[in-house]
């Protein structure tokens, strides 16, 4: 049987702005969200992802104060979310499209 009775959805943040050889290094990647439970969070997702769509927006103005221990300064520190990778029925959850039946393409 390919069900499962038990689901695990990880949220994972990576910082771009390294090189290309780093960026996807395990110690450079953030997870900071893992769903867990016994089915998919399905169109509740949102519910789970609330507190970090919050964090991205305070980072999206900036948070001042933030000390750079290379430079030995402080500076004011941006974030932005670029894209999301999931599967297609995540697709469908994240972004409130339909993606099973006749209507189901995207495109």
């Amino acid at each position: 049987s390919l069900s499962s009775r038990y689901s695990c959805w990880p949220v994972i943040l990576v910082t771009y702005n390294l090189p290309p050889w780093l960026c996807m290094k395990r110690k450079y990647m953030m997870l900071t969200l893992l769903i867990s439970g016994p089915k998919q969070p399905g169109n509740d997702i949102d519910v789970y992802l609330q507190p970090l769509i919050d964090d991205l927006k305070i980072l999206w103005d900036g948070v001042e104060g933030v000390y750079d221990g290379f430079r030995k300064q402080y500076f004011k520190l941006k974030a932005v979310l670029f894209w999301t990778i999931n599967d297609f029925p995540a697709y469908g959850n994240l972004s409130g499209s339909i993606v099973k039946g006749y209507n189901a393409c995207p495109i």
